[in-house]
């Protein structure tokens, strides 16, 4: 679909919004040359490549999260009309920044310096997510009117400025009471005074909260693969017309702070402390070619039984896994095992891991892991009712790294484990899951 642009809808810090005429549905996202910091104009520069590349990262970032199936704005289904445009879906924007941590840094450390440690931050086991109101100049903007809240001013650039994007310290609460962002609770110039009536977001925000992290996730797999630590990011939501909640806007090297494999910074930090423009031009550049290289394996999940009467586990639907059974015998089929064994190989360059489901003597993994560098996991079928079964799972030669596991839905968290390694979606659904166990720290 070829899309014409339309009426200048609105214009921002960073992009321009636009009507389709075709689709009155659909809108075109222009990004600007424009970089700013610390919510102020008057640091605002221009950089001539900027609106290409954050285009480039913004677009792979969103076609990732489409293909795991988290809710994103964007017309997927859409050409780009030019190198610094896309198209979404109109939005109805909720006026709050997510801003979520895997590394204790930036303004969370001015909040709670407790956090603070000598060498490489704090890295926390669960994601740490606040949420900010999201304001201009002090005002608030909700289905395009203006409402404002009265904050206090701070020194800008050129004179005081009204305090923007107020820290919302309990955003479960039926009230949202405002914060300063940069300074501890405990200090008694932090609580700002001002209050905030949540009823036309608080039943979005569990689901913000997950969807929030679990697209985080995604999004830090894809970027260790590369060798790269996605330290936080800032995203926002909107509803669409159906009242879907999406993430909206963008997702580009604006959003988060982001090291590369020396662990040294490539995002708009460095603009923020001072790096020259052509330097920060490189490297939203080498961002960008970066995110280009993001892909889903195509990875195999077999469920190799040595029976048609021993039950399958269940496996969880994942992008870039599919799940492949297999019934043949390891003792009484071996040579065609061998050969569905090279096949499977071929067919998933990406790797695979093997889950072995067998009753009484298991022939089949031992055969399986000692042909194969692809992990091969053992279940024992009969382990309870007869415990000597699960010798021949554990007595194994030299040269047969077979993993054995009694329960068959732990052996298929473990695959996915592995499989997590490569697959950002694999290591998305773990993590979520795991993080959820405990919540503390």
């Amino acid at each position: 679909m070829i899309v014409t642009k339309g009426t200048l809808i609105v214009e921002g810090k960073t992009k321009r919004l636009f009507e389709v005429k075709e689709d009155p549905g659909l809108l075109i996202v222009e990004n600007k040359a424009d970089i700013t910091a610390f919510d102020d104009p008057a640091y605002t520069q221009q950089i001539p490549a900027k609106a290409k590349y954050a285009t480039q990262t913004t677009c792979g970032i969103f076609e990732m999260l489409h293909a795991c199936g988290l809710p994103v704005a964007y017309a997927a289904y859409v050409r780009q009309p030019s190198e610094t445009e896309f198209v979404a879906p109109k939005v109805t924007m909720i006026p709050l920044e997510v801003v979520t941590r895997r590394l204790a840094v930036g303004s969370f450390l001015e909040r709670r310096p407790d956090y603070c440690q000598e060498g490489r931050p704090l890295r926390f086991h669960r994601l740490k997510t606040e949420f900010f109101l999201k304001t201009t100049r002090g005002k608030i903007t909700i289905e395009g009117k203006e409402h404002d809240l009265g904050l206090p001013l701070i020194p800008g650039k050129e004179g005081d400025k009204p305090l923007d994007d107020p820290l919302i310290q309990y955003p479960f609460s039926t009230s949202w009471e405002l914060y300063h962002p940069k300074k501890p609770s405990w200090d008694k110039t932090a609580k700002l005074g001002r209050q905030f009536d949540p009823f036309r977001f608080s039943s979005l925000l569990e689901e913000m909260d997950k969807i929030n992290r679990q697209a985080f996730l995604l999004i830090e797999a894809f970027w260790a693969n590369l060798g790269f630590v996605l330290v936080d990011w800032k995203i926002e939501f909107g509803t669409i017309a159906d009242g879907l909640l999406v993430i909206a806007d963008v997702i580009d090297n604006d959003s988060w702070r982001l090291r590369d494999p020396e662990f040294k910074e490539v995002s708009k930090q460095v603009f923020r402390d001072g790096g020259q423009l052509d330097e920060v031009e490189s490297k939203y550049g080498y961002v960008a070619s970066m995110v280009s290289q993001f892909r889903l394996p195509k990875q195999a999940l077999v469920i190799w039984k040595g029976s048609k009467d021993d039950k399958s586990p269940e496996v969880p639907n994942i992008a870039g896994v599919e799940k492949v059974e297999i019934v043949l015998s390891g003792h009484k089929q071996t040579q065609s095992c061998l050969k569905k064994l090279e096949e499977l190989q071929r067919d998933y360059p990406d790797g695979g891991v093997i889950i072995a489901v067998v009753g009484m003597s298991n022939g089949l993994g031992p055969v399986l892991s000692s042909h194969s560098v692809w992990p091969v996991v053992g279940v024992p079928l009969t382990a309870k009712e007869f415990p000597d079964d699960v010798w021949s799972s554990l007595r194994l030669p030299s040269q047969n790294p077979m993993a054995t596991v009694l329960s068959d839905k732990n052996a298929v968290l473990f695959a996915l484990n592995i499989l997590g390694l490569k697959n950002p979606a694999a290591y998305m659904e773990r993590q979520f899951a795991l993080e959820q166990l405990d919540t503390v720290y």
